[in-house]
């Protein structure tokens, strides 16, 4: 079999002719090949019957209708979808949709294709991690259990806190990127800890839109009184391949009740959240677009590093462009011009999922970084 031969095939589906030609050309550059563009549910199911896609990219409304069809038929034979659409995900005609991999237009081609190297590697990731548990980047080797790591920051543990943390984060479920883990206007269904991955905290807007309002990272947990809630007044989705493990409600009182350095730890935990949450208040209120980028970096590094998750100044980011625009309340173009002047000016450098700063200190200048409100102390220090 030639090397052609090998590479990944994409069935694109997209009914605007130079939408599709350019995500055609980014795509063939990407080094997949590219099975269409076709423009109606006919001619792409009619394709797939003769040629099997490992990878689709998916508009929900194609010039013969909505291909409902299409993505029934691609779920039964368990390709992959991402979905690219001017409509919004809870819109009712895109019900057959709903928990694929979405990113909205107008989207560049390289967001397209980024997303889709995410959708492309984690069957192969879910596999060998099934066969042998490890962090989900082989080239990590994190060191302990996030949470003991990241509560010890706060309160000193004792042997029986770090066992007993050990227990309840253990049994965790390996989840591919995109997966909603709670739902605004769902039922809570108890709290979610993250043990290796990133996932983030949004809210969507009937147009689309949407605000991502944090990032947990390995060792963080959503809130911790959500039980409280009737339903949920936010979403939480995977941003990355997960590991993460579901705490019920009466494990959280438990902890809170009868183990006083954990529920203290816990607490400070939550207010860590909530200071964070002011600063990127601060971050999309008073910062310009290069020093919300600079500023959103720094705190990564530092919170990653906090968990052993990083090697020297340097850490995985799997958010796309658009997403990093959701974050920090700015259009792709925008994040995209800043994301070059930062390399430009020789501060980061950004290849495939993996950021690298280069200058620590003249990032932290340009985003007047300070790292008090996540207290850390001397993890901290960077």
């Amino acid at each position: 079999m030639n090397a052609t031969a090998q590479q990944p095939l994409v069935l694109l589906a997209e009914a605007d002719s130079l939408v599709a030609e350019d995500l055609g050309d980014a795509l063939s550059e990407a080094g997949y090949r590219v099975l269409g563009p076709f423009a109606t549910t006919a001619e792409s199911l009619a394709a797939i019957k003769w040629e099997s896609p490992a990878l689709a990219v998916v508009d929900v409304k194609l010039r013969d209708g909505f291909c409902t069809a299409l993505g029934h038929d691609l779920r039964q034979r368990h390709i992959p979808i991402l979905v690219h659409s001017d409509l919004p995900q809870d819109d009712p005609r895109t019900l057959g949709f709903r928990g694929l991999s979405w990113l909205s237009k107008p989207a560049l081609p390289r967001d397209v294709v980024s997303l889709l190297d995410e959708l492309s590697a984690s069957p192969a990731r879910v596999a060998a991690e099934a066969a042998a548990p490890a962090s989900l980047d082989p080239e990590e080797e994190p060191k302990g259990n996030p949470l003991v790591r990241k509560l010890e920051g706060f309160v000193a543990l004792s042997e029986a806190d770090r066992a007993i943390l050990g227990r309840v984060s253990a049994g965790s479920h390996l989840l591919g990127p995109r997966v909603d883990l709670a739902r605004e206007g769902d039922a809570p269904d108890g709290v979610f800890l993250v043990m290796e991955g990133m996932a983030f905290r949004h809210k969507a807007r009937g147009n689309g839109a949407r605000q991502i309002m944090a990032y947990l990272l390995p060792g963080d947990l959503g809130d911790l009184d959500v039980a409280l809630l009737t339903t949920m007044d936010h979403t939480i989705t995977t941003a990355s391949a997960c590991r993460v493990v579901r705490l019920a409600p009466e494990t959280i009182a438990e902890l809170m009740q009868h183990h006083p350095q954990i529920a203290r730890a816990l607490r400070m935990s939550t207010l860590v959240d909530e200071a964070t949450l002011r600063e990127w208040l601060v971050n999309v209120g008073c910062r310009s677009a290069l020093e919300r980028l600079a500023h959103l970096f720094c705190e990564l590094l530092v919170r990653f590093r906090a968990v052993d998750r990083t090697r020297g100044d340097s850490f995985e980011l799997p958010v796309t462009q658009s997403e990093l625009g959701d974050t920090t309340g700015l259009s792709s173009v925008h994040v995209n011009r800043s994301l070059q002047e930062l390399r430009r000016r020789g501060l980061i450098e950004l290849k495939g999922r993996r950021l690298t700063i280069l200058n620590l200190p003249r990032l932290r200048a340009v985003a007047e970084f300070r790292s008090n409100y996540l207290h850390l102390g001397n993890r901290a220090a960077a």
